[in-house]
């Protein structure tokens, strides 16, 4: 993460990282700490396929590290919640307004059903549903059903998996990194949805 740290002050990240350990509920068995490393380890390794410059660094990494921090007060438009936020925090460290607008724009297209419009926006979104095309589908999908069924966004099981099946369906990943990496994936964890699926309906 020392890469990180050269585009992020120090301060700002330890801020966000204790707000999601000390201020997001708990029962955020995905949206929570250990998925927004996830997604900046995730924009770490895509972005480093193309060629950004300092400000493109900065704003995606900052993006990265707050696209999820909507969380602390709700999941319900959480990206706009997040949004809100960043306009007020960031002031504080040093980002000037082009900077904070584009980080704005960033955390916008992690929206479900956003398309992103250049480069940045389609690394901070292939970050972010990373997850879809890797070996720890699995185990990550069993904590975002968790959360689901907890916060009342699914009912059961079978409404869960019938709502990621759908999603996985229209999918796509948008970099030629993650094209290249997770389509693959992508494909066995769609049948792995389809066999819970069919296991539920029996």
């Amino acid at each position: 993460m020392f890469f990180f740290k050269n585009y992020v002050p120090k301060k700002l990240s330890e801020r966000i990282f204790r707000d999601l350990s000390e201020k997001l509920n708990p029962n955020y068995f995905y949206h929570n700490l250990f998925h927004t490393k996830r997604v900046i380890k995730s924009a770490l390794k895509i972005g480093s396929n193309y060629d950004l410059n300092n400000e493109n660094w900065r704003a995606l990494l900052t993006a990265s590290l707050l696209h999820d921090y909507g969380f602390i007060e709700s999941h319900i438009n959480h990206e706009e919640i997040g949004v809100k936020f960043s306009s007020k925090i960031l002031l504080e460290y040093d980002y000037n307004e082009k900077t904070i607008e584009s980080i704005k724009k960033l955390i916008l297209v992690t929206k479900p059903l956003a398309v992103p419009k250049d480069n940045l926006e389609s690394i901070i979104r292939d970050s972010d549903l990373e997850y879809l095309g890797s070996k720890d589908f699995e185990n990550i999908s069993e904590k975002l059903k968790q959360e689901w069924v907890k916060f009342n966004v699914v009912k059961n099981d079978e409404e869960f998996y019938n709502k990621q099946l759908e999603f996985l369906s229209i999918h796509q990943f948008y970099t030629d990194f993650m094209k290249e990496n997770g389509d693959i994936q992508k494909e066995k964890n769609i049948l792995y949805a389809k066999k819970k699926l069919e296991e539920l309906s029996k």
